[in-house]
């Protein structure tokens, strides 16, 4: 993003995970889905259910893909997608970073449509617990 731009927090997010899956073994690295449940806290605050899809390469990064649906106390429906790269940094610690994008047919959160936004945080991959915070310019 240009120095210009005006960047807001958007969204800090916590979520844990309700179910993990190993997919494949390859030489590239090891595939593994998650499902999870959170909550959403900022432009508008709502809980969610997410998918995510990853491979762990042999040099301890992680490229990643999420989807999540997002309910909010008013009964809107925003569809959020991820797509990043992730850091082990310890059996405790992953860090990761990344771009997202918003989907919604809400009136009033029609602004997130097509906005350019991003992520980041931290995810303990033995509690299964994610924290992250997105960021973006209306």
């Amino acid at each position: 993003m240009s120095a210009d731009a005006k960047e807001e927090l958007l969204l800090e997010l916590k979520s844990k995970n309700t179910t993990r899956s190993i997919k494949d073994f390859s030489p590239e690295g090891i595939r593994l889905e998650s499902n999870l449940e959170g909550e959403a806290k900022g432009v508008y605050n709502a809980t969610f259910y997410a998918t995510i899809t990853m491979l762990v390469k042999p040099d301890r990064t992680i490229d990643y893909e999420v989807r999540q649906i997002h309910t909010t106390s008013d009964g809107d429906t925003i569809l959020v997608y991820y797509k990043g790269k992730s850091i082990i940094e310890s059996p405790t610690h992953n860090k990761f970073v990344g771009e997202t994008t918003f989907q919604t047919a809400s009136k009033k959160l029609a602004w997130l449509n097509g906005i350019k936004a991003r992520h980041e945080g931290e995810y303990n991959p033995v509690a299964g617990e994610n924290n992250f915070r997105v960021y973006g310019k209306r």
